[in-house]
């Protein structure tokens, strides 16, 4: 095989490369991956540029072509199809999250998990209070000593139980608050 079908083959190879990673999701602002000394276009996908290193190369294929321009067109080639390559091994810099945007999705959830937890304790202990009320108010239809008794004893639950909620709640504002 010459050296033109050759560079052929692994400008396919890079196409095919660079259509997986296109497909990968980028994080952050799409930005243009070379410099425009070396490729004309400009695209957030990889593609593209190695199709114009194609194009480059069906142009230097065509017998017509004078000696200064086969050769002006030999040179873009090298410098792309090593700009290619670079972009190739520096792929995986390109598409990770950065870590500051990593951290902070963290924490975003850690709050929201935190804030339904906060919720549902809230929900939890309402529902034991309501639940208090109603024991006390079966508790004081009976007069006896033995009811007076569980009377008190689920009031002071019931003191418990409202400090508790008290404390729920200043803990959702103190997180709403930092929001």
């Amino acid at each position: 095989m010459d050296l033109l079908g050759t560079l052929a083959h692994q400008l396919q190879q890079l196409k095919q490369q660079a259509e997986q990673i296109d497909q990968q999701p980028s994080y952050g602002k799409p930005q243009n991956w070379f410099d425009s000394s070396v490729f004309s276009c400009r695209s957030p996908h990889l593609t593209d540029y190695v199709l114009e290193a194609q194009r480059h190369l069906q142009h230097l294929q065509t017998n017509n072509l004078s000696s200064a321009t086969k050769q002006r067109l030999v040179q873009r080639l090298s410098e792309q199809t090593s700009a290619l390559t670079r972009a190739f091994r520096n792929v995986d810099t390109r598409h990770k999250p950065a870590a500051k945007a990593v951290k902070v999705k963290a924490a975003v959830q850690q709050l929201s998990a935190t804030s339904q937890q906060l919720y549902q304790q809230l929900s939890d202990t309402q529902e034991f209070e309501r639940r208090l009320l109603d024991m006390i108010s079966l508790a004081n239809r009976d007069n006896s000593a033995d009811a007076i008794q569980r009377s008190l004893a689920l009031h002071a639950r019931l003191g418990r139980c409202r400090k508790a909620l008290t404390d729920i709640e200043l803990q959702i504002q103190d997180l709403e608050q930092r929001n």
